[in-house]
């Protein structure tokens, strides 16, 4: 079963300090693929040397065919007159709601005691971006509904979001300053980020041209809360893909220079402090990402050519004002002695909240290869700056700015402070990476990541030396702790969000019980293009299983999955279907205490809940709470 929560509560973090020493990093130099380039490979030459030509036409490619090209193999390309057994599965029927407010509940999929005037409501709202049929008049990013919950009843089927004024296109791909930046509209969007740990509240995107920007919601910042921030990519810097670390405090993206055929990770610190009594406005400590300034603090080199996929990981937290004696980030003053000792040296409600490690994973599919960089240094910069002292936060805040000799420093500036590569392995084509963002206190598991690849095969990578900052938290060595084995060509991986339970191989506790499984470390959703189906898998330790397969005929071409946070609603890009699909995973109660199971009995897995047609191919789709 599912555990229900009509608002998200996660578990809070506690607190001894373990002195856990971090792994040695290596210098990375630039490589040949480690295995022979992947066939269909269009960027290497026959001895394997890199053609600087096909490299720049590669990553700056943006028609359909290309990008299709670079999600790998279709189950049409796969299989060859195989019959189809994808079911058909349950979808609830839409009614008519006349009270809804804009399109919020119209229509509307579940609720017994029909449409009726109610005071409680939530929903989730965000983006998908896609590849347009026409990028003239098209910017290719459209604000969208994934759920709802209002006049007492449930919105479950995907929708443009008329609550923000206009949806299509979304609202920021003409912002005045993203024009001023480009000389023209935000379009074609490459890539895009949404944290499963803290709230963020807009999405980072990454558009073709090398402009980092962003895309809200109708609640993510106040209408005077301007400009939103963006940052311009010199032209030989091509960015390929984007990760976001789990408290928003800096920007991981995946960079091919044109001009070197070298791979890079470009980072940048994020400050986001509008809607001002939710966060802090402090860059690089966590916000919930509405964002206002960006800064690039320089580039790491990789051993690698062509960076494809990647993700991020921090090991601070905050769960809300229950985690500090009901203090919101807002009223908890760094400027006070007291507060800053706290942060470091207090009881772990207070001392786990400022993050002191983490990590990037990158994956390499044409250079066959994946690499861990520590960002260990770059943390360890933040804590001094503002938690040492009373004349570090002075200075720290005082010199905040974008220029040279300002807070923060750059990696030129500052070489000591420039994230490492500490560990690399050679893989054959992976596709996309995972990285854990947090395990329970009581949880028997450790911090990991993971890499999945072509044929289906998911590395699940001890990472808890460069999370673990608790003594009962299992420590290990960065390394490869097992695989499990999913569907053909994984394309995405996000975490499932919310508690299943019981699920395989997790043990029991020592009352008999299950134990719950860690939503943000071991249990998640894992796109498979290859087999046009979603699987939930889940890990313990180095074992992985499959519990669950998402399969349906209104689902083709499954290339990226998001799961709401609210509603136990998973979203799928179906890019050769032209749209995305949403399916039910757990029962849902309203606020009378009526259950709504999935499937015409209430007791099926899943359910389908609907679906929404974009006029392009989409490639990534991601939501977050908005009221």
């Amino acid at each position: 079963m599912l555990k229900e929560f009509l608002t998200v509560t996660l578990p809070t973090a506690v607190a001894i300090i373990s002195g856990v020493q971090g792994p040695t990093p290596t210098t990375p130099t630039p490589s040949l693929p480690s295995t022979p380039p992947a066939s269909g490979s269009t960027i290497f030459r026959g001895n394997g040397t890199i053609d600087p030509a096909a490299y720049l036409r590669y990553v700056t490619a943006s028609d359909k065919e290309s990008i299709s090209a670079r999600l790998g193999p279709t189950f049409e390309s796969l299989n060859l007159e195989v019959a189809d057994t994808r079911p058909t599965n349950f979808k609830p029927a839409s009614h008519e709601c006349l009270l809804s407010w804009a399109n919020r509940t119209n229509p509307y999929e579940l609720g017994s005691a029909g449409c009726s005037p109610d005071g409680d409501y939530w929903s989730d709202s965000g983006q998908v971006a896609y590849v347009p049929d026409n990028a003239a008049t098209d910017p290719g990013l459209d604000r969208i509904q994934t759920f709802a919950y209002y006049d007492n009843v449930f919105a479950l089927s995907p929708r443009l979001d008329f609550a923000s004024g206009r949806p299509h296109p979304d609202p920021q791909t003409d912002d005045p300053n993203y024009v001023s930046i480009l000389g023209h509209p935000a379009s074609q969007p490459i890539a895009m980020v949404r944290n499963y740990g803290m709230l963020q509240n807009e999405a980072l995107v990454l558009y073709k041209g090398g402009l980092l920007g962003v895309a809200g919601t109708q609640t993510s910042r106040e209408g005077y809360e301007r400009p939103y921030p963006g940052l311009l990519f010199p032209a030989n810097k091509v960015p390929t893909g984007i990760a976001v670390t789990s408290a928003n405090e800096f920007a991981l993206i995946t960079i091919w220079d044109t001009q070197t055929q070298r791979g890079q990770l470009a980072v940048v610190a994020l400050e986001g402090k509008y809607l001002p009594f939710h966060t802090w406005p402090y860059m690089a400590l966590p916000n919930q990402g509405s964002w206002s300034d960006f800064k690039l603090l320089g580039y790491v080199d990789l051993p690698m050519a062509a960076p494809s996929a990647v993700a991020a990981a921090s090991n601070g937290w905050w769960n809300g004002p229950s985690q500090t004696a009901n203090e919101v980030l807002s009223q908890i003053n760094l400027a006070d002695p007291g507060v800053r000792w706290g942060l470091t040296s207090g009881e772990y409600g207070w001392s786990s909240i400022v993050a002191s490690k983490g990590y990037a994973i990158v994956a390499s599919k044409l250079d066959n290869k994946a690499v861990i960089v520590d960002l260990t240094p770059l943390f360890g910069y933040v804590r001094s700056s503002y938690l040492s002292s009373d004349a570090s936060f002075k200075t720290t805040t005082s010199t905040r700015g974008d220029g040279a000799g300002q807070w923060p420093a750059t990696f030129t500036e500052n070489p000591q402070i420039a994230p490492r590569v500490v560990w690399e392995r050679s893989l054959p084509a992976p596709t996309a990476v995972l990285a854990g963002l947090r395990i329970d206190r009581w949880s028997p598991d450790r911090h990991k990541a993971y890499i999945a690849q072509e044929d289906g095969t998911i590395h699940i990578i001890d990472t808890s030396s460069l999370m673990a900052r608790w003594d009962w938290e299992k420590n290990g060595v960065l390394s490869e702790l097992g695989t499990v084995k999913v569907g053909r060509n994984p394309v995405n991986m996000a975490f499932t969000r919310f508690l299943e339970y019981p699920l395989p191989l997790i043990p029991n506790g020592s009352d008999g019980q299950p134990r719950q499984a860690d939503p943000l470390n071991n249990t998640f959703y894992v796109a498979c293009r290859g087999d046009r189906e979603v699987d939930a898998v889940v890990t313990y330790e180095g074992k992985g299983q499959v519990y669950r397969r998402i399969s349906d005929t209104r689902m083709g071409d499954p290339v990226a999955v998001s799961v709401a946070s609210r509603g136990y609603i998973v979203t799928v890009a179906d890019f050769n279907g032209r749209k995305v699909i949403s399916f039910r995973v757990g029962a849902l109660s309203d606020r009378h205490g009526r259950w709504y199971g999935c499937g015409a009995d209430g007791k099926a897995g899943y359910e389908c809940t609907g679906e929404l047609s974009f006029s392009g191919y989409p490639i990534a789709v991601n939501s977050v709470n908005v009221n």
